[in-house]
């Protein structure tokens, strides 16, 4: 995140705005989360287990819709779809 929700203002990797003062921990926690699950989302689908990919990379997009965790989402229930008339051997 690079600027306060709140206010707008420069953050520079702080978790308390400058300006406001507004304690963004929880939402720095929350990006981490969604980071984390779009890396599991990936490795569950190199691994084949596409269902346990769709849950990881959806719970990714709904923690913090950015364009790569939706990115990420659609690829995933593309290949999930697809995946349904031509499992992988």
């Amino acid at each position: 995140m690079e600027r306060c929700p709140q206010c707008r203002a420069r953050l520079k990797g702080r978790t308390i705005c400058p300006r406001c003062e507004t304690d963004l921990s929880l939402l720095h926690a929350i990006e981490s989360a969604a980071d984390i699950c779009s890396r599991l989302a990936v490795k569950r689908l190199a691994a084949g287990d596409i269902e346990a990919a769709a849950t990881q990379a959806a719970a990714a997009r709904d923690l913090h819709a950015t364009e790569f965790h939706r990115a990420v989402a659609g690829f995933v229930q593309s290949m999930r779809k697809s995946w349904r008339f031509t499992p992988p051997s």
